[in-house]
């Protein structure tokens, strides 16, 4: 009986002994969180500098250890550094695929871009300036990049969309990151080839409405000059075309109208309320006005140039329509719209004459 008592003595004063632990002795076993933390910290205040070393002459393995750096670093500093980042990386990407080209080597990297048949298109390499020799056997996923035919700027590489949305969405507000998710899933497949559209006047109007609901949901987004320049384009391709397919060439009567667009341009204006919705009222008010009768009551100007075009008539007539339906541009004046295209990235981006070397502002890129 008193050696029971003993051992159970012992197992008593042991547990207690446990559970006193000295403040030192805990200490000691918890600086592995801190110090990670501090050596994140660290790395992230490097990562400018890394980003802006990026150039034509960087490998794929360069530009994905920034890209796996930007994904460490992004949920730790704050807001504004990450919005400033998300714009240095478009002024990154473009550094990272600009390419020298001879005439040769460009009508090389033309056809191979054209070329339908990989086995036929991989026979232009050996006539491709080096750059794009790497460039080409390294596009892909990893990397976020890929030759691109946009039926608009051209052919080009391009940053892929799914890029900010992978890396950056997730750390911006609501507004941006609405902005990024909904642009991304838009121009994943180009909306224009060879000027025609890749896409049905259906979707055409579907994206015009929700560009019009985006800037009225979210007037103060950081991105809310992109949104309107969405809206208007969007807008734009509904009621003009493009040169391949164009609405109208005169606006005359419901006959003169692309029977797809008429459809849809119907619909909106029996089934929408909205200002796209009136401008399609609108539309169908105008296209039953006489010529004569628009020259008196919306009279436009044309430059010299569209005086002399062969198409004069028909740009006097899409000017009148604008006027009448009160579809305008609301960033003219802006000059960083020039040459500013948001049909291939998840943000509307610049196409430099040369690209910036330096941390860049959201009205550069």
């Amino acid at each position: 009986m008193p050696v029971k008592l003993g051992r159970s003595m012992l197992m008593l004063v042991l547990l207690i002994a446990g559970c006193h632990q000295s403040p030192s002795e805990q200490h000691q076993e918890e600086p592995e969180p801190h110090t990670s933390k501090t050596n994140v910290i660290s790395l992230c205040s490097l990562l400018s500098q890394q980003m802006q070393n990026i150039n034509n002459s960087s490998s794929i393995q360069d530009l994905q250890y920034v890209n796996q750096q930007l994904q460490k670093c992004l949920p730790q500093i704050p807001m504004a550094e990450r919005q400033q980042l998300l714009y240095a990386s478009t002024s990154m990407y473009q550094r990272f695929l600009a390419s020298d080209r001879s005439t040769e080597e460009q009508r090389a990297f033309d056809q191979y871009a054209m070329s339908g048949n990989a086995v036929y298109s991989t026979s232009y390499l050996s006539e491709m300036s080096p750059r794009d020799r790497y460039l080409i056997q390294n596009q892909g996923n990893a990397a976020y990049y890929e030759v691109y035919d946009s039926g608009d700027t051209g052919i080009m590489y391009r940053r892929q969309p799914q890029y900010l949305l992978h890396i950056f969405a997730p750390y911006l507000p609501k507004a941006e990151q609405f902005f990024i998710e909904h642009l991304a899933a838009q121009n994943q497949f180009p909306i224009l080839s060879g000027n025609s559209f890749n896409a049905s006047w259906s979707e055409l109007s579907k994206r015009a409405l929700f560009w019009q609901n985006y800037v009225n949901t979210y007037p103060n987004s950081a991105l809310i000059d992109d949104a309107q320049r969405l809206k208007f384009k969007y807008a734009q391709f509904l009621f003009h075309g493009v040169s391949n397919i164009p609405v109208s060439t005169n606006y005359v009567g419901e006959d003169s109208i692309y029977p797809e667009a008429l459809e849809e341009i119907k619909y909106l204006a029996t089934q929408d309320h909205s200002n796209l919705g009136l401008q399609a009222k609108k539309f169908l008010r105008f296209i039953h006005i006489a010529p004569s009768q628009r020259d008196q009551d919306i009279p436009v100007e044309l430059s010299p140039t569209e005086q002399r075009s062969a198409q004069s008539n028909t740009i006097k007539a899409i000017k009148q329509l604008d006027r009448y339906i009160g579809l305008y541009d609301p960033l003219t004046l802006d000059s960083t719209h020039i040459n500013r295209d948001c049909l291939s990235d998840a943000i509307c981006i610049t196409h430099p004459g040369k690209v910036a070397n330096t941390l860049v502002s959201k009205q550069q890129f």
